[in-house]
């Protein structure tokens, strides 16, 4: 069962349900192989409904829009190459790229929550946690194989946003004012 475009709302909720009531069924069921569209799609209306209510809940303009969809989908496919790459030359993962982007990319459903103040930390690691059963099934690693590969992403993420900070402070500020124009 895959998110298509054609039968958006019943394929979209059915994606969700799983994904909130059977995750390890969800990821196990999926092909390894074969088209990423599904998935993009997938992808790309959760990224455009997040940005849309972060933009909205930030009153931020049409630019904070753009910015945070197209952040989102780069994100999420520059973290499927990183932790592709990961999986093969940690544990000689023979699955293929679109596994990995399929499980960021449907794991990409928490983002749609996460801006809210009291389910963000809740969305934010239940999302690692179907990032950690997509890999595990789509690559058949095992549970401490899958949590080391989400556990080097996080570091490697928390890396990236500590080098920025320190190296422009003025235009993290910067940001963060974009983000919270108050």
């Amino acid at each position: 069962f895959e998110f298509e475009p054609e039968r958006f709302f019943d394929t979209f909720i059915g994606v969700a349900r799983e994904l909130i009531v059977r995750p390890r069924e969800f990821f196990r069921q999926l092909p390894r192989a074969g088209s990423v569209k599904n998935p993009l799609a997938f992808l790309a209306v959760c990224a455009f409904l997040t940005a849309l209510f972060v933009a909205n809940a930030r009153s931020g303009g049409v630019q904070l829009f753009i910015l945070l969809c197209c952040a989102n989908i780069f994100s999420t496919a520059l973290g499927s190459m990183v932790m592709h790459i990961l999986a093969q030359r940690l544990y000689r993962s023979q699955a293929p790229f679109g596994s990995t982007l399929r499980v960021l990319a449907y794991a990409s459903l928490m983002d749609t929550v996460s801006w809210i103040p009291l389910l963000g930390p809740l969305a934010y690691f239940y999302g690692l946690y179907l990032i950690f059963l997509g890999i595990q099934e789509q690559h058949r690693l095992t549970p401490r194989q899958a949590a080391l590969t989400v556990a080097i992403i996080v570091c490697i993420v928390t890396a990236l946003a500590m080098a920025i900070m320190l190296a422009s402070p003025g235009s993290f500020s910067q940001a963060l004012q974009m983000l919270d124009p108050q």
